[in-house]
């Protein structure tokens, strides 16, 4: 009798202990939020889709949000890297770049915006690759993805690009914000480039749309599109707190689809939070900047066919290697 007495207490207390700790740890679970939240956007269009969040979530999950703007990948990087941002927006290739380098420093949470490339001309003769041979083309960043996407799409299509005769020549001499005072004044004839800046140039002068480089890419190679810019986000902060990351990237979603359904309100936004635009100018572009959100774990696959056509190029331009399973947050 003593010795199931003895058993019943012992039951007892390890119940109450097997409460106890149940309740501790669900308490330090539901603690486990960071002290606060910063995020970073690239000035311009990879930008522009997150005003509403810059106006209206000053917080995810009581934590408060700060937001600020980066001139450049150049300058949001570092700051990535130091932790001074938790969260952040690049281009995909930059994004494997870095986690080539340092495997334990950022994972990609999702695209926030997809293909907007078009080859933008003052010559109406241009209506398929076919016409450009021969032609200059001015490219909008050397090593990026304008580069590689049209390289790429002429490739498949069997043209050359270089100095020989027939092919097409890129050039590289005038920035991306230049483009389209070079191309509307009548500088350039052919230019490659992403919005807002095909917008501004086609709002100029009699330059128009020639090419669609989204379609193209299609046609090309079977596959829909492929991705401009993505949310990422250090890794360390992702594992300590992937219930706030998880959070965030719920209210990414909701204001990349509310920019896309109010361009003239979220324009004003732009304009208000110093995105890179004038409302007016930000107002024409959003219908063509294809802000588009996926979580990673969908949007691996046209990530990776991204990749793969920098890596035919320039193995370096994404650490020489797909990323692994560990780079995309779940």
């Amino acid at each position: 009798m003593k010795s199931f007495s003895k058993i019943i207490c012992l039951l007892g207390i390890l119940f109450i202990f097997n409460v106890s700790f149940v309740s501790a740890s669900g308490s330090k679970e539901k603690a486990a939020k960071p002290e606060s939240i910063n995020m970073a956007v690239l000035n311009g269009p990879s930008g522009m889709c997150f005003a509403y969040l810059f106006e209206n979530v000053p917080a995810i999950n009581a934590t408060g949000i700060s937001y600020e703007v980066c001139a450049s990948p150049d300058v949001l990087i570092p700051k990535l890297l130091k932790g001074e941002i938790d969260i952040g927006i690049l281009p995909p290739n930059a994004a494997a770049k870095i986690y080539a380098k340092q495997p334990d420093s950022i994972v990609l949470a999702g695209v926030s915006g997809l293909g907007m490339l078009n080859l933008v001309s003052t010559d109406k003769s241009i209506k398929s690759l076919e016409d450009l041979k021969g032609k200059t083309v001015f490219v909008a960043g050397q090593g990026s993805t304008p580069e590689y996407v049209f390289r790429a799409v002429l490739e498949k299509n069997g043209y050359e690009t270089g100095d020989a005769a027939g092919a097409v020549k890129l050039d590289f001499s005038i920035p991306a914000s230049e483009m389209a005072a070079a191309i509307a004044s009548g500088k350039i004839e052919y230019a490659v480039m992403p919005e807002p800046f095909a917008t501004v140039a086609t709002s100029k002068g009699n330059c128009f749309r020639a090419l669609n480089l989204q379609e193209l890419w299609q046609k090309s190679f079977g596959k829909e599109t492929f991705p401009m810019t993505a949310i990422v986000v250090r890794k360390e902060f992702a594992a300590k707190y992937p219930e706030t990351v998880r959070a965030f990237l719920r209210e990414a979603e909701k204001a990349i689809d509310w920019t896309e359904q109010n361009p003239k309100e979220a324009a004003a936004l732009v304009e208000k939070h110093t995105l890179g635009l004038k409302a007016a100018i930000a107002e024409k572009a959003i219908p063509n900047c294809a802000f588009s959100y996926m979580p990673a774990k969908k949007a691996r696959p046209v990530i990776e066919e991204l990749l793969n056509v920098f890596l035919s190029y320039a193995p370096e331009s994404v650490g020489g290697k797909l990323p692994d399973n560990q780079f995309y947050f779940e």
